[in-house]
């Protein structure tokens, strides 16, 4: 498996976490967690995932807040998360160069369709 099949998970919820990465990797991905936000910059800087999902509410400040941080590299593709979905929240991700707002609780087919083609 190459590194360009990398996703990292950032949520502060270990079962999210979990059902992702089964998820992703079925799928062929190599899959890394983080369960904070400085935890998750950090991964993301030393291994440069193809792509990020990113929680809006982590213990250790505010994924939206901190998406440049995760763009710091081009070609790299952020789905933000978050329970806590409205309009506003979801146009400032996408203003702020967010790939997708993933909605929680979300279902296998949109994951599905966000991840295909990646490989």
């Amino acid at each position: 498996m190459t590194e360009k099949n990398l996703i990292l998970v950032v949520d502060d919820e270990e079962e999210i976490r979990i059902l992702l990465a089964r998820f992703l990797i079925r799928k062929g991905f190599t899959v890394l967690s983080a369960g904070t936000l400085q935890e998750g910059i950090s991964i993301f800087r030393q291994r440069s995932p193809k792509i990020v999902f990113l929680d809006v509410n982590l213990p250790d400040g505010n994924g939206l807040k901190e998406l440049k941080s995760f763009q710091q590299i081009k070609g790299k593709k952020i789905i933000l998360m978050s329970a806590f979905d409205n309009q506003e929240v979801r146009t400032e991700a996408m203003n702020n160069g967010a790939f997708h707002f993933l909605s929680k609780p979300f279902s296998i087919f949109k994951l599905n369709e966000l991840v295909k083609d990646q490989i």
